[in-house]
């Protein structure tokens, strides 16, 4: 979806909004975005890793801004307090995080369990107004989905869940083995 050529540079503009995010500043698009990114429209998840540890993850599940560098930059902002499981984001840790940027490239499916592909779907359940949504990276088997995805959304294994899968398309800074400086 993002040609290999701009990879890295989608990977330094979600950094650059997570800091500035992080910091409680504004972020200005650059005005050099290349059209194939302003002229496509996803959904968007950042994974925050610090330390080989998920430090967040918060994103859309369908599109909510004009165009795909405008969704990144606002999931940016989101996953700085949004994902609940943690702390607010301190601007201090930034340097110290990996991305897993996340796009979604299909619409939700309804699936039953045992057609679930880990390392390929990622997972929406629901039951009621209660959702959460697990990415491929973050469960090597489909019972570990779908115990964070009711972790997640504070769905007790009793509850019924509807469940549905989704494909994305990932692209993720390369783990080091010290903090960013």
């Amino acid at each position: 979806m993002i040609p290999p050529a701009q990879q890295q540079e989608v990977l330094r503009l979600a950094r650059d909004a997570l800091e500035a995010a992080a910091r409680g500043r504004s972020y200005y698009l650059p005005r050099n975005v290349p059209p194939q990114l302003t002229s496509r429209r996803a959904g968007v998840f950042l994974t925050l890793v610090k330390e080989g540890k998920l430090r967040a993850c918060w994103g859309t599940l369908e599109p909510q801004q004009r165009h795909l560098v405008e969704e990144i930059v606002t999931v940016a902002k989101g996953v700085c307090v949004r994902d609940t499981r943690f702390p607010p984001l301190r601007a201090d840790e930034v340097r110290k995080l990996r991305i897993i940027l996340t796009l979604v490239v299909s619409q939700p499916e309804p699936i039953s369990p045992e057609h679930i592909r880990p390392r390929e779907h990622g997972v929406l359940i629901r039951s009621g107004s209660r959702s959460a949504v697990v990415l491929p990276h973050e469960g090597r088997t489909v019972r570990r989905m779908l115990t964070i995805a009711r972790q997640k959304a504070g769905i007790r294994n009793a509850e019924p869940v509807e469940v549905y899968v989704f494909r994305v398309y990932t692209i993720e800074e390369p783990e080091s083995s010290g903090p960013r400086l």
